[in-house]
């Protein structure tokens, strides 16, 4: 990856790839909009990690690293207790950084062959059967003639480099970069900062050639074109509405995205029950096709949130999506049936 910005940087000086919000008066991301306009609540916890690392890098940057990531290097992350602090010191390059959000701010599966190890951006970028086999938690974000339309949350990348998407509309994403534009003006690049100076940043895409209107094509350069996107399942799949109370044995209907034949937990019950779809139930909430599906009440649930598991293959509560409201959960006496009692009146 550096010598392909090296090469970049010096045919070309003029050409902005991006920007970064070293100061917010620059390009203010609205963040509680961001968090509001996103149904998917992985999608809005995404944005809240996004704003936490803007908010520390302000007190002192994470620099791209100044040699290769060595085995020592990863000896001294996978050790450190605050990753981010050691980050700060030895650097973090692309994929890394992204390891960083989904595993550590995120608290999601992530590479499905090796736990704790990072998915290189040689793996993003090629789709063949060793990759595939690090990338099972992950669809492909279908490309268009146009580019990428990708939601927040989601990776583009090509080869010897990657990003997240942030703000999908106003082309707005995290990254860190060997090489990185402070300012730009009219679609050039008029200061900037390299190798150490650069890194770990929030930006935004300079030249509307590239990204406009929630289409991405790349990082501002012909030679930049984004070949491949993913998203993390965890992403693609939530509960976005359910009643407020219910019995043991009643059926109900819960709306929300990718639900129908997935296995929901209750809380308190230790079984999964799987949902079904009713026909002609789907409609779209911000490009997002809606399912309704009913499900029965589990005999031993209690009040408490419902996790829906977006794996594949047996569920498991570790591969699940809570959801954001409780279902209160009523005996026959009509009084909450909690986790931590049996009964308790109103």
């Amino acid at each position: 990856m550096t010598l392909l910005f090296v090469s970049l940087f010096l045919v070309n000086q003029s050409t902005a790839f991006a920007y970064s919000f070293s100061s917010p008066k620059e390009y203010p991301i609205k963040w509680n909009n961001l968090i509001a306009e996103n149904p998917s609540p992985l999608a809005k916890e995404f944005v809240r990690s996004a704003e936490i690392i803007n908010k520390r890098l302000m007190h002192g940057n994470i620099p791209y690293p100044s040699k290769k990531i060595s085995l020592n290097w990863e000896k001294g992350y996978n050790h450190a207790e605050d990753k981010f602090v050691f980050m700060r010191k030895y650097g973090v390059d692309c994929t890394r950084l992204l390891r960083y959000l989904y595993i550590n701010m995120l608290h999601l599966p992530y590479n499905s062959k090796f736990s704790t190890a990072p998915i290189i951006s040689k793996t993003f970028t090629h789709n063949n059967p060793e990759s595939m086999s690090q990338l099972k938690n992950f669809d492909q974000v279908p490309k268009t003639k146009q580019g990428f339309k990708p939601q927040t949350g989601d990776i583009l990348a090509f080869p010897g480099h990657t990003i997240a998407v942030l703000d999908p509309e106003n082309c707005i994403a995290i990254q860190s970069s060997i090489w990185l534009c402070k300012k730009s003006e009219k679609g050039f690049c008029v200061d900037y900062d390299y190798g150490e100076s650069a890194g770990v940043s929030i930006y935004h895409l300079a030249s509307e050639r590239f990204c406009k209107n929630g289409i991405w094509k790349g990082m501002d350069n012909n030679k930049l074109k984004f070949t491949i996107g993913w998203r993390h399942k965890a992403f693609n799949t939530w509960i976005l509405t359910l009643p407020k109370e219910a019995k043991p044995g009643e059926t109900i209907l819960i709306s929300g995205k990718n639900l129908a034949n997935k296995y929901i937990y209750f809380t308190g019950s230790k079984t999964p029950v799987k949902a079904r779809q009713i026909k002609r139930s789907s409609i779209y909430l911000k490009d997002h096709q809606i399912q309704t599906v009913k499900i029965t009440v589990p005999n031993d649930a209690t009040t408490g949130k419902l996790k829906v598991f977006w794996g594949t293959g047996k569920p498991s509560p570790e591969k699940t999506v809570e959801s954001q409201a409780a279902l209160n959960i009523l005996n026959r006496d009509n009084h909450l049936v909690s986790i931590h009692s049996e009964t308790f009146v109103d």
